[in-house]
């Protein structure tokens, strides 16, 4: 079985509390805690680039995995890459020093994009005979932010993970179930920013539409959540741990409401850190590895957002 050996997070340096920022985006008192349900973000340094952050959180993986250093594949899960080419993957093979003999490549997704990226690199794995691979997540978002969008500015974070994924892992990777709804693309879209651009349209900054993901969340995400549940031969009780994309407080809850799920077997760390997009689940992941406790024996991740895209799979515990 191909399963999560480790996983490794780096958060920047910088901390924004979003108390600081309400009264100059027009938010009333309370209103960006309970809804939105971020205190502080993390925001990557001016000339920190999605490879330097990507590094980083290798270097804490490496510290205590040394033989992460010994794979034969590398994926990167990112929207916001070093350059439209070449692939971000190929610069950090090159960074970190690893071997010629790999296959590595970038997938551009968001929210759903850990899942997906996992199950691509079990597949991988699978068919190739690849013993050990690498799973990077990173979307610096505040780069492509309108410093005035009440809409994005008090939720998006930025981060970056490893994932060091391995035959015979304690964690085991099991079936994944998704769904993508391409007419509502232009719901998280930064326009004029690909050949789609219009003449004379420049790059703007990130447009957000809630209501569409809210309809996505109700009416596509618990359903893909029951059918992954299903297609691994469990029920909604056998599943200690339910780790979602952090989307935002008011979404979670939403989610929890319609599934029937108690807080405690929803973890988050969306208050202290913010929606970090493709880097949410695994930084949640991250701290489960590094408490030292007894992982739960079953999990599921669940990923929601840009595209529209979804994407859920059940992890088992050997």
């Amino acid at each position: 079985m191909i399963g999560i050996k480790d996983v490794a997070g780096y958060l920047p340096e910088r901390e924004v509390r979003n108390v600081d920022v309400a009264d100059e985006l027009g938010f009333k008192p309370g209103f960006l805690e309970t809804k939105v349900g971020v205190q502080k973000r993390r925001i990557s340094a001016i000339g920190e680039s999605t490879s330097d952050m990507c590094v980083r959180a290798f270097a804490t993986l490496i510290a205590r995995r040394p033989e992460a250093a010994d794979v034969g594949l590398l994926l990167l899960c990112t929207q916001n890459p070093d350059y439209k080419l070449p692939h971000t993957s190929s610069v950090l093979q090159a960074r970190l020093g690893l071997s010629k003999s790999m296959l590595a490549f970038d997938i551009s997704l968001g929210c759903s994009g850990y899942v997906a990226t996992l199950v691509t690199a079990k597949a991988l794995m699978h068919e190739l005979g690849i013993e050990r691979a690498l799973v990077f997540t990173c979307d610096p978002y505040s780069k492509v932010l309108a410093a005035d969008d009440k809409s994005t500015i008090p939720l998006f974070s930025d981060g970056a993970t490893v994932t060091l994924v391995e035959r015979g892992a304690p964690l085991q990777i099991g079936r994944g179930t998704f769904g993508n709804d391409g007419s509502l693309f232009e719901t998280l879209i930064i326009p004029g920013s690909g050949t789609a651009r219009a003449p004379g349209e420049t790059e703007a900054p990130l447009r957000m539409d809630g209501r569409n993901i809210y309809a996505m969340l109700k009416n596509e995400v618990p359903e893909n959540i029951r059918a992954c549940v299903s297609a691994n031969g469990y029920t909604l009780d056998d599943i200690e741990s339910f780790v979602f994309h952090q989307a935002s407080a008011w979404l979670l809850r939403t989610l929890c409401s319609d599934l029937g799920l108690a807080a405690e077997r929803v973890p988050s760390n969306l208050e202290s850190i913010g929606n970090t997009v493709s880097s949410s689940i695994p930084l949640l992941l991250a701290d489960m590895f590094a408490s030292g406790e007894p992982l739960p024996r079953v999990m599921l991740l669940s990923g929601f957002g840009v595209g529209l895209s979804w994407a859920s799979v059940v992890l088992t515990r050997a």
